[in-house]
């Protein structure tokens, strides 16, 4: 079996084993009166299933493959609601954290500095241990397909990764970053021929099939009601929704937290001339970048009151970036950045703690920037944000100046060890 092989077997047991860590660290939501939101559509939906279903409501009728896969399973298996959605949580997000494992491989990084951005998104905002409390979401899947379908586009494999993009609208709709980025792909392919009609094809049956796959579950499934914020389907104040969320300032404070808190981890460990020489080694995949900050700041903008929730799409990017900051010769990361890193995940993410459902306004300044709720609570978390992304600014600066510490860099360890464990 090839080394490369191993250590991609030995990245995937890992994952598992934060999970269950994770798992046991964590709660089980408890669906009781007063927190009915979100995931009592997608329940609904599992035990009752979408066609003669009087209690869908979008957009979550809409995203219906999560929920009916979770009634298979519970059917199949003879087993309760909630655990074909654990079955879900557990297979989405291992293939998830194992799928940024393999985007930093095939961006130049070694086995250790891979493993190191795979603990990124596995101790970050919302990612997994919200998952494993709330587990009847659709992000579960949303993630996986999202991250295996740009490794498609990084592999060149873009008729794989269409088809994951169209596939995964049903379940979440950030999935359309892939299918921007291919149709970009395809564009620019043509701009270089223009003799060549292929990829105006491929583009034309991409963008039709994309709006099928959007139109039509709005067409043919019934709600009775909407709590999509920016709907133009259902609300009639659709417009005025649209101009008026970009100037509710409460909201707009929560947005820049949520942010901050999800992009902290690249903070910590960025100086100028790192983020500078990283985004130079993007090299091609740049344009990338910026259509899925585009989409994904749009999303947060208007996708719903958990703007936490939606900041952990950016899980790719951060991922590109400290994949290539993790590799950076001119100033190499120090091992004690890493901890450091680490240390501030747990402590800021509450990785350690359970969600406290049983007190809503506890529960909502536990992670805080929600909607345009603004509390004493989440002040305190900007102090927190602010302590712990200076702190690792300012420690960064003494492990980056001190003569004794040019030996503790990731890289000179990992150079120590024996060929086989690199």
């Amino acid at each position: 079996m090839k080394k490369t092989t191993v250590q991609a077997l030995t990245a995937l047991a890992l994952a598992l084993l934060i999970l269950l860590a994770l798992d046991r660290l964590t709660n089980r939501l408890d669906v009781v009166k007063g927190h009915a939101w979100d995931f009592v559509y997608y329940i609904d939906m599992a035990e009752n299933g979408v066609w003669g279903n009087p209690n869908l409501a979008a957009p979550y009728a809409y995203r219906f493959i999560t929920p009916l896969l979770a009634r298979g399973l519970n059917q199949l298996l003879g087993t309760p609601t909630f655990m074909g959605f654990k079955l879900l949580a557990y297979g989405g997000l291992l293939m998830a954290l194992w799928g940024v494992y393999l985007a930093a491989r095939k961006l130049g990084a070694g086995f250790w500095a891979a493993l190191v951005v795979m603990s990124v998104p596995a101790g970050a905002l919302f990612n997994v241990k919200f998952l494993l409390f709330d587990f009847y979401r659709p992000d579960q899947l949303a993630y996986p397909l999202l991250v295996f379908a740009i490794l498609a586009l990084m592999y060149r494999k873009l008729g794989l990764a269409v088809p994951l993009g169209v596939l995964g609208l049903l379940i979440r709709e950030y999935l359309i970053i892939p299918i921007a980025i291919a149709l970009y792909l395809w564009a620019r392919e043509w701009w270089a021929n223009r003799r060549d009609v292929r990829p105006l094809v491929w583009m034309g049956l991409t963008g039709a099939g994309t709006l099928l796959v959007l139109a039509l579950p709005r067409w043919l499934i019934p709600i009775t009601m909407t709590q999509q914020i920016l709907d133009p389907f259902n609300d009639p104040k659709f417009l005025q929704t649209l101009f008026d969320m970009p100037l509710n300032w409460k909201r707009n404070y929560n947005y820049i937290f949520n942010l901050a808190a999800y992009w902290m981890p690249l903070l910590i460990l960025a100086t100028p001339g790192r983020l500078r020489r990283a985004w130079q080694g993007l090299g091609a995949y740049r344009p990338w970048i910026w259509i899925y900050l585009g989409v994904n700041l749009l999303g947060m903008m208007y996708g719903g009151t958990d703007m936490m929730r939606y900041a952990t799409f950016f899980f790719i990017p951060q991922a590109f970036f400290i994949s290539l900051i993790l590799q950076d010769r001119e100033q190499p990361v120090h091992v004690y950045e890493v901890l450091y890193l680490w240390g501030a995940l747990v402590i800021f993410n509450r990785l350690l703690f359970q969600f406290p459902i049983w007190d809503f306004n506890a529960y909502l300044d536990f992670y805080a920037g929600y909607g345009d709720v603004i509390t004493r609570g989440s002040a305190l978390r900007w102090a927190e944000w602010l302590g712990l992304t200076g702190l690792g600014a300012a420690l960064r600066e003494v492990w980056l100046r001190s003569a004794n510490l040019r030996e503790m860099t990731l890289q000179a360890l990992v150079d120590r060890l024996p060929a086989w464990a690199r």
